[in-house]
This record gives structure tokens, sequence and C-alpha cells, in this order.
């Protein structure tokens, strides 16, 4: 009888040496990709560069899903607005104190950030 039976712990101890550099590379393989998507990740502000007033008709309001998560923050509605110049869809805050009924014409600021970007801002009145 040739045949040595190993035990589970050397079988263990056999295992970790063979496989020690795959999993080294995967490792390494993933901090790459992670280290790729993190300017992603991180927003940065970017200055705003430019501002205009646009009107636009609110086609959706939704409140927040849960109350809880934004304690602190107060609570608010996010509008689906339509603008009345291009005619894009986008998302804007308000505050609960002003709500907005759908179908009824606002009047929002767009921001142009430096780095491409538009943010809109919710005007009262």
């Amino acid at each position: 009888m040739g045949q040595t039976r190993l035990s589970l712990r050397n079988r263990l101890l056999l295992l970790k040496e063979e496989y020690r550099d795959a999993v080294i590379c995967v490792s390494f393989f993933c901090a790459v990709a992670l280290m790729k998507t993190l300017p992603g990740l991180i927003r940065q502000d970017s200055p705003i560069i430019d501002t205009q007033r646009v009107s636009g008709i609110v086609e959706y309001a939704t409140t927040p899903m849960n109350p809880n998560a934004s304690v602190g923050q107060g609570l608010h509605f996010t509008y689906q607005i339509r603008l009345q110049d291009s005619g894009a869809i986008v998302f804007v805050d308000g505050e609960v104190e002003t709500p907005h009924v759908i179908g009824s014409r606002v009047s929002v600021e767009r921001r142009h950030h430096k780095n491409g970007t538009d943010t809109y801002l919710l005007l009262r009145g």
C-alpha cells in the first residue's frame, strides 16, 4: 500500500497553498476595479457657471417611501416635471409646505455646472 491517507488538516493546508496565488490575483483585480469606479462613486461638487429660469408642468408627485429615513431633513415631495423649453422630464424636490397639484405650472431654476451637468431647483411662487 503505497498510498498514504492525508488528514483533513493536511488537505486544507494543501488547498490553501495551491489556491493562494489565485485568491491574491482575484483580490487584486477586485481592488483595481473598485479604484476605477471610485471617482464615479464620490460625487464632487462642481461650481455653478450659469442659471436659467424655466417653467414646466408637474406630471407626477411622490412623497418619501419611508418618512423615518428623512428625519432631520424635513419631509418633501419629489416632482416629475416636464420642462416647457425642451420637453425633458426632470425630478425636483419640493417642501411639503408648498405642494403643487399635478398639471400645474411651476417655475424651476436650471443650474448648469462646470462639469456639464444640470441640476434643478423648484422656485417658490
